[in-house]
């Protein structure tokens, strides 16, 4: 039985029945799913999205990676010095899961190490939403860009709010940022939620609190003149900056802290 597209990779869509073998399978079609969607992963985020302890994740892993069905590249670029990503066995299981044609062309020559770590709190993220029953599916940022072929500018990621019913965008504040780039940001945020009607409002997350705030104390800028043509209170009720301890704490510890 397949899963739902946007519901691939979150673990309870996979488990059928309580027995160790389906919740074994479960696992593997999470984790092959997760890294056909995001391209790549690593140990930190499946600590998130499979809610279990490091040493039962690298057991499975090393478990995965002797039947081929994921390879690791090792890389200086994250925290867990090391990335997962998708061998041919382990998409040959995802297309005869789903009964579909599936396409993968990721490979350590084409990943961005620039951006690996940022791509990881997103994916990190958006794992504990779906692993706590929050996020019912969620759009991948490369998602959009198929959705989107003439936008250029996307979120990170989209998620689908349980509670609220809402498509919420997840932006990742990994560093500092131009007043320019801040007018830009908010300046498409407004398209992409009144004009293309793609999510209904905006959350920011960082691994630093300075981040947030200097994001904050930037918007405040721009909203006070009024040539940018930026409603400030347009702005405050659609985008959010999460200053919550656990979720600055969890992204600077898992990605950051050497």
């Amino acid at each position: 039985m397949s899963v739902a597209r946007f519901e691939r990779g979150i673990l309870k869509r996979y488990i059928q029945t309580k027995s160790t073998k389906d919740r074994h399978r479960a696992k593997l079609l999470s984790l092959l799913d997760w890294i056909w969607r995001w391209g790549f992963t690593s140990t930190a985020v499946l600590d998130e999205l499979w809610q279990l302890d490091r040493s039962t994740i690298n057991r499975m892993i090393r478990r995965y990676i002797k039947e081929g069905m994921v390879t690791e590249v090792g890389t200086f670029s994250c925290r867990d010095k090391r990335l997962f990503l998708l061998k041919p066995e382990g998409l040959r299981v995802l297309k005869s899961y789903h009964g579909e044609t599936l396409n993968y062309s990721v490979k350590p020559s084409t990943l961005n190490f620039k951006t690996i770590t940022h791509d990881l709190m997103c994916q990190a993220i958006v794992a504990i939403g779906c692993a706590e029953g929050r996020y019912q599916f969620y759009v991948t940022e490369s998602e959009q860009a198929k959705e989107y072929q003439k936008k250029t500018r996307r979120c990170d990621a989209i998620v689908f709010e349980t509670e609220t019913a809402e498509l919420v965008g997840i932006e990742v504040e990994a560093s500092a940022k131009t007043i320019p780039h801040r007018k830009d940001c908010l300046t498409a945020a407004k398209r992409m939620i009144e004009e293309e009607n793609r999510f209904n409002r905006v959350l920011y997350y960082s691994h630093k609190r300075k981040h947030l705030k200097d994001a904050e104390r930037v918007h405040q800028k721009l909203f006070d003149k009024p040539e940018n043509g930026l409603d400030a209170e347009w702005f405050n009720a659609h985008l959010k900056l999460v200053y919550s301890r656990e979720y600055i704490d969890m992204l600077y510890h898992r990605f950051w802290l050497h």
